[in-house]
């Protein structure tokens, strides 16, 4: 059967069936030019309004959506310190800077930065990040952490609010579509404990992180051998309250020198525990190469880490298999999934660290559905029934896990007139613990 052939512009020879095959490819692209077109001509009337920004030279020029940075402020309210960035596009964003320890420092560094952003573009968020961090000679820390993680978490909200969609479609899209959680028991005594655990699984819960030693922490004492102690006995009457299926959290609050935390994770064997969090101080990562030695039980640390440089040795060297970054201390959300890059080429995961409010809990989830290699986050508002003043909802959970924010930006409300009305309540002191021979230990 004779085939009739077609010459292209090309000089190349085609079949009628090749003919037909390349007209049906080019309505297709001139249907997907279409919807390009109509995406563009949808975005709002600020993006369209304003100047180009330069293109590189060769390149057709094309308008780029644009809005500057108006005016940015910390908002100190409740036990909260909240950032709040305005556009001239009338679209505010709303950023998590809590650092309970530190809210006034926390508070110093944001103002310190804010003129760095004043006429900026806040879609810009990778060089507005670089900006803050290395405009400034001295960097790191807590102060520095948790400030770019508010501004950073704002700046993605907004950005989800200009494109209408939720933050997590802007990092990538769904890389699961639900978070395992994780919630807390506490209590004087280890049947207290075990009584609240309880009713975290009729809940749903599948994880539950403890500690023990709260009546010590009264008494302004830690003895490293009563709190090993304490920690087995709350251990062993959890695990018989709740059972084998329920994957134990034993949070040591970085209390332990090496030596008590290997007895920790000796003793601790026969109860299977999901992981130990935080064994020892953080100050010293190779410290942990001796914990990691003598026990098979999986370590996890990092809540005190507030960037990618302070995460390297420990990932490195692989002193932990899981990592605990805190989206509201780390630097935010774009850094935390720097983090999490890093750790993957090691194989370990992230937990991350989560004491916030519903807007901390809400770029924490953002985050890690975006994240490939996340376990599970803590969630502290499955433990009562919070609900949220200022900022609402808390995301929902069901068996077990967080589902998705469906709200453009972060998906949360802000009520900036709560929040105006509502006075910054300064933070007490933290227990001030001794030896029994009256030497400091660690909170």
């Amino acid at each position: 059967m004779n085939r009739r052939t077609f010459m292209t512009a090309a000089g190349t020879d085609v079949t009628a069936e090749q003919c037909k095959t390349l007209a049906t490819r080019r309505s297709l692209f001139k249907g997907i030019a279409g919807a390009g077109l109509l995406w563009t001509a949808g975005r709002p009337a600020w993006g369209r309004d304003q100047s180009a920004l330069p293109v590189p030279p060769g390149q057709r020029e094309r308008e780029i959506p644009r809005m500057k940075i108006t005016k940015v402020e910390p908002i100190l309210t409740g036990g909260d310190v909240f950032v709040r960035i305005e556009t001239d596009a009338g679209i505010v964003g709303y950023g998590d800077a809590t650092n309970s320890f530190i809210p006034y420092s926390a508070e110093g560094m944001l103002k310190d930065v804010i003129p760095y952003l004043i006429g900026e573009d806040p879609e810009r968020i990778e060089y507005l990040w670089q900006v803050c961090f290395r405009r400034r000679f001295y960097r790191g820390g807590p102060s520095t952490g948790t400030a770019l993680a508010g501004i950073d978490q704002a700046l993605w909200d907004i950005k989800g609010k200009a494109y209408g969609v939720p933050v997590y479609q802007l990092l990538g899209g769904l890389a699961r579509t639900k978070v395992r959680v994780y919630g807390h028991v506490s209590g004087n005594t280890a049947e207290e404990a075990a009584r609240q655990a309880k009713q975290r699984v009729a809940k749903g819960i599948t994880a539950i992180r403890f500690r023990a030693f709260h009546s010590y922490d009264a008494q302004d004492l830690h003895d490293h051998k009563l709190a090993v102690r304490q920690q087995i006995e709350y251990l062993a009457a959890i695990r018989e309250a709740v059972g084998d299926d329920i994957d134990l959290i034993l949070e040591c609050h970085g209390r332990y020198d090496p030596q008590w935390a290997i007895q920790l994770a000796e003793q601790a064997k026969p109860y299977r525990p999901f992981l130990i969090e935080d064994p020892i101080r953080h100050e010293n990562p190779e410290a942990l190469a001796q914990v990691r030695a003598h026990t098979e039980i999986p370590l996890a640390i990092g809540e005190r880490y507030h960037n990618k440089w302070d995460c390297r040795e420990t990932v490195v060297k692989q002193y932990v298999n899981y990592l605990r970054p805190d989206v509201s201390h780390c630097g935010g959300i774009s850094e935390m999934k720097k983090i999490a890059a890093l750790a993957e080429t090691y194989y370990i995961d992230l937990i991350p660290h989560n004491n916030a409010g519903p807007l901390g809990s809400a770029a924490t989830l953002h985050a890690a559905l975006a994240i490939p290699n996340v376990t599970m986050i803590e969630a502290p508002w499955v433990n009562g029934d919070s609900e949220g003043d200022v900022v609402k909802p808390y995301p929902t959970v069901e068996k077990g896990f967080a589902l998705p924010l469906e709200g453009p930006g972060l998906g949360v409300t802000f009520d900036e007139e709560m929040a105006k009305a509502k006075p910054f309540r300064r933070p007490g002191l933290q227990p001030r613990l001794n030896a029994p021979d009256g030497s400091v230990r660690d909170f």
